[in-house]
């Protein structure tokens, strides 16, 4: 009876949301304007007292035609609707997770994305945040006669190769010009698919890479849709590429 008793009270002593908790914030502003490209920056903190698994659900509420979002959790990126997972130990803090939303040339208006974050082991608790992406017609006017940075992928779609520019036009801007930038493709579900040797940020010295349209592998990948990232630090631009028959 006195051990039932105590197992009773661990129980009250250590309910299941002092097991399972944690903190999920927007660390970066959650209404931007005036850029060609904006990116949103989370933390998520393990508060519990337990290791837990976290699910991520990347849903756009208000779409811009033509613009696209990627959204990065767990060391994985992936288009909305696909849901990431992430591990966290107890006190642990994963500063990794963001979205990103890519605009097209003279197309305005303003987009809604929602990040929502739940635990596996205990589904009740969950969170979202909303992010706004504004694009106006006279500031994107003005952001393209200075453009800082090239990064061109042709042809678009393709189906044998296509070929990579990157080119830093402004030491002030986007890529550190003493610092290397990596390449990464990836496919729709934010698996790694091809990892290319880092190139030079040095000011107006273009670098052209051919992708052959394989993975790391050296194995032709299947048609579909496919994501160029190129990093520089904690700065990234990612670029939507289709192959095809």
């Amino acid at each position: 009876m006195r051990i039932k008793i105590l197992i009773l009270s661990l129980m009250v002593t250590f309910p299941l949301s002092a097991q399972y908790n944690f903190n999920f914030v927007c660390t970066s502003d959650t209404f931007q304007t005036g850029t060609d490209y904006f990116v949103y920056y989370f933390r998520l903190t393990n508060t519990g007292s337990q290791p837990d698994s976290y699910a991520f659900d990347c849903r756009v509420i208000d779409s811009v035609p033509g613009w696209f979002e990627i959204y990065c959790a767990g060391g994985q990126c992936a288009e909305p609707g696909i849901i990431l997972y992430d591990y966290l130990t107890p006190g642990a803090v994963d500063t990794g997770i963001d979205i990103s939303i890519y605009t097209m040339p003279n197309v305005w208006g303003t987009e809604v994305v929602n990040l929502k974050v739940w635990s596996i082991h205990n589904p009740d608790l969950r969170d979202s945040i909303n992010v706004y992406a504004a694009m106006e017609q006279g500031i994107q006017g003005e952001k393209l006669i200075s453009q800082p940075f090239k990064f061109e992928v042709s042809p678009n779609p393709f189906r044998d190769q296509c070929l990579i520019k990157l080119k830093n036009l402004n030491k002030s801007a986007f890529l550190n010009p003493k610092s290397e930038v990596s390449l990464t493709v990836y496919d729709i579900s934010g698996r790694v698919v091809k990892s290319f040797i880092p190139v030079s940020g040095i000011v107006n010295r273009e670098s052209c890479i051919i992708w052959s349209g394989d993975d790391n592998f050296d194995r032709s990948v299947p048609e579909g849709i496919y994501f160029i990232e190129v990093k520089n630090g904690e700065n990234k631009i990612c670029r939507k590429v289709v192959k095809v028959k």
